[in-house]
């Protein structure tokens, strides 16, 4: 396409918020909104201008100031100019003319393709649902008194441990979902509490991120924290042979993928909570580059669908409000592993199934289930 084809616009977002983390979501929200009314989408971004009174206290080096970015653009990355004023953000941006698009993958166009697999287009205000998470999971973390532990080198190679009331416990192992390129460990601590209740012990893991850390890395990565706690079960209380995985979204797709690795420690059991199991269809998208797939055969091998069934017990559930796309994943999962059709949980969409785990109900009955003895 020459460059005369493109539509050049600059789009602005502006926040009320005061704390730095906090206006910086609301502005990128605000400017990719503004951004879609125009018929764009944040890949279309060429560079932004950030003004602040303090510009260096949003600095994207900032680990809280990169996390928040993450919530809203993912792992996506333009250059970001700095300048000393109201807050506010601008993007320059250039827009394809609008054509009649063609299908990529299994007779769908790529703006239908891509909602398909946008479970935020589920939620009014995803802000509020990852403020929600901050909130909660602080509380668990401090209630709790989880261990911040380190598993390996990387910055984010760390997890939280929440020690049960008593020795050789069983461990429940839980990876956070954010397309691989958001979301941390510390958001998500309340979700254990159903199964602490129960008398697990439970491990919180976060890994690297995307796209500074290509998808096969993280795999092993999480093969890296599980081969940690089963050479620290001893000094943390857990009985090793009893290890119980669960993951959501993308989580679910490293959960699997640890699973079925013939060469991390023995697994007893799997909870796999609205994943992603084959990555052809995100080789099509933008985010294929942005998680390393560089060609289909490696989305076919980084894909848990097309594992070799692991010798361990599978649980599978999403909520009824998922997008068929999502529903078929998991159906296919289950056919693929001999598991039970997946339970689909009512009234509950890609975010809010996790509430489901903090008290009795189907889903916490799945995963209670899915981790007998």
């Amino acid at each position: 396409m020459s460059h005369s084809d493109m539509r050049f616009v600059t789009v602005r977002g502006a926040s009320a918020q005061t704390a730095p983390a906090d206006a910086l979501r609301e502005a990128l929200s605000a400017l990719g909104a503004e951004l879609a009314k125009q018929g764009g989408a944040p890949a279309d971004i060429l560079r932004l201008r950030l003004h602040a009174p303090e510009p260096q206290a949003f600095h994207l080096s900032r680990r809280e100031m990169d996390l928040a970015w993450r919530e809203v653009f993912g792992g996506l990355r333009r250059p970001v100019f700095f300048a000393q004023g109201v807050f506010s953000v601008e993007a320059d941006a250039a827009l394809a003319p609008a054509r009649a698009p063609q299908p990529v993958w299994n007779g769908m166009t790529m703006p239908v393709l891509a909602r398909a697999y946008a479970p935020r287009l589920q939620v009014p205000d995803m802000q509020s649902v990852f403020r929600q998470w901050n909130a909660d999971g602080a509380v668990a973390r401090q209630q709790a008194g989880a261990l911040d532990l380190h598993y390996g080198r990387g910055r984010d190679e760390m997890l939280d441990f929440y020690p049960a009331s008593r020795r050789d416990a069983p461990l429940w192992v839980f990876l956070h979902g954010g397309y691989w390129q958001a979301c941390t460990k510390d958001q998500h601590g309340q979700f254990a509490d159903g199964m602490r209740a129960q008398g697990f012990a439970v491990a919180m893991l976060d890994y690297p991120l995307c796209p500074e850390t290509p998808l096969a890395e993280i795999v092993l990565s999480t093969r890296h924290a599980l081969q940690f706690l089963v050479a620290q079960a001893d000094a943390l209380g857990f009985d090793p042979a009893r290890i119980h995985l669960a993951g959501h979204s993308a989580g679910a797709h490293l959960a699997a993928m640890a699973a079925a690795d013939p060469h991390g420690p023995e697994i007893a059991s799997v909870l796999l909570l609205s994943g992603v199991f084959d990555l052809d269809p995100l080789f099509h998208l933008p985010m294929g580059r942005m998680i390393g797939l560089g060609d289909r055969d490696e989305a076919r091998a980084l894909s848990p669908l097309f594992c070799p069934q692991p010798k361990t017990r599978v649980g599978l559930a999403l909520g009824t409000l998922e997008t068929d796309e999502f529903k078929r994943q998991s159906a296919d999962m289950a056919a693929a592993w001999g598991a039970q059709a997946p339970l689909h949980v009512n009234n509950c969409h890609h975010f809010n199934l996790l509430e489901e785990l903090r008290h009795p109900g189907p889903l916490l009955d799945l995963a209670l289930q899915t981790a007998s003895a």
